[in-house]
């Protein structure tokens, strides 16, 4: 994955955002992963010294990644990415670099990535969701969500688990801080699954997802 060799580079994780000369964000995670998923020419075509939406970057709009488009449904002309990191204070993805040592909720039972199928994100821009202001509830447009019924989500530990609609918001927001020390219900713990693949997943029958 990614985000774990960008951690085994640097000994942390990236941060959500890179400022730019005018102290806004400017740059997005997105763009900082490309080298680990071989998309090195990509990287090396960004231009660091202007925004991502910037006359130079936004030639690169349509080079988007397949691996930010939810599986089977990238196209050439397609911008919007799926996979969105939670920012917020007590995320993986606060404004100070984070360590595993970071994670003391533990890294098999904490989100870093997750899934979204409607905040229209572009894949460069520096935005995400934030926690704070972040629905709970699954499958809205605004949280987590996807094609799928049960959308998924990456751990810390790099496993890919789908989301139940039994799942409690409450839970949902304990999985996605890194040290809010919450004892977690095993029976609130019975909304989601370890899912084997985690991006093979068939959109033809939602019914059966």
């Amino acid at each position: 994955m990614a985000v774990a060799t960008y951690y085994d580079t640097y000994g942390q994780y990236p941060p959500s955002a890179v400022a730019g000369l005018d102290g806004r964000p400017w740059h997005s995670w997105r763009v900082l992963i490309l080298p680990y998923l071989e998309h090195n020419e990509l990287y090396k075509a960004y231009d660091f010294g202007e925004p991502w939406d910037g006359p130079h970057n936004r030639l690169l709009a349509e080079k988007m990644p397949r691996t930010y488009a939810f599986h089977g449904t990238h196209r050439p002309e397609k911008t919007t990415t799926n996979y969105l990191a939670v920012v917020g204070d007590s995320t993986v993805w606060r404004g100070t670099p984070v360590t595993m040592d970071d994670v003391t909720d533990g890294v098999l039972s904490t989100i870093l990535i997750v899934e979204n199928n409607g905040a229209g994100v572009h894949w460069m821009e520096p935005r995400d969701l934030a926690l704070d202001s972040l629905d709970l509830h699954l499958n809205s447009p605004g949280g987590v969500s996807s094609p799928y019924e049960n959308p998924a989500v990456v751990t810390v530990g790099g496993y890919v688990h789908r989301l139940r609609s039994t799942l409690q918001p409450t839970v949902l927001r304990a999985l996605l801080t890194i040290n809010g020390g919450e004892n977690l219900d095993p029976n609130g713990l019975n909304g989601w699954d370890l899912l084997p693949d985690g991006r093979d997943r068939s959109l033809a029958s939602p019914g059966s997802r």
